[in-house]
């Protein structure tokens, strides 16, 4: 066998002695599992002794007429819930501020819409109302950033 090459039976590489388990494992296992196991009898102890003390509320309330009864549960909170559907398009609200404005600019299209019930949380909405503008065939461009109807 040549020096560099090792055969197919020697473990492919492998050095002796370091296999998948450590030494001293189970027993490190085993004292965990009975670490766990003393603190669950310890807390099955709890449970017993606090069962026995609301017994024994609940029976001196019991002799002085009150009833043990659990309070209702409170209710899960609920988000916010969706906001329904909007009652018209920005672009019906713009022929509408515009038919009772006249020539006006794009800020001031964007403050009547607002003003004429358009409900938005768009902090661009200026930028959205001169989109709109521009592909509304019924608008006509009089300047720079001021429309009419046609």
């Amino acid at each position: 066998m040549a020096r560099g090459r090792r055969s197919a039976s020697s473990g492919a590489g492998r050095k002796p002695g370091r296999g998948g388990r450590r030494a001293g494992g189970a027993s490190q296992v085993n004292d965990v599992v009975g670490m766990l196991t003393g603190y669950h009898r310890s807390l099955l102890a709890q449970r017993a002794t606090l069962d026995q003390q609301l017994a024994a509320v609940a029976q001196a309330l019991s002799a002085m007429g009150e009833t043990t009864v659990a309070p209702p549960a409170a209710r899960a909170a609920r988000g916010r819930g969706r906001r329904g559907p909007r009652a018209g398009s920005l672009k019906e609200y713009i022929i509408k501020v515009l038919t009772t404005g006249g020539v006006m600019a794009v800020k001031d299209i964007t403050k009547s819409v607002v003003r004429a019930g358009y409900d938005t949380k768009n902090k661009t909405l200026a930028k959205s109302v001169g989109n709109s503008l521009a592909d509304m065939p019924q608008v006509a461009k009089v300047g720079r950033g001021k429309f009419r109807l046609k």
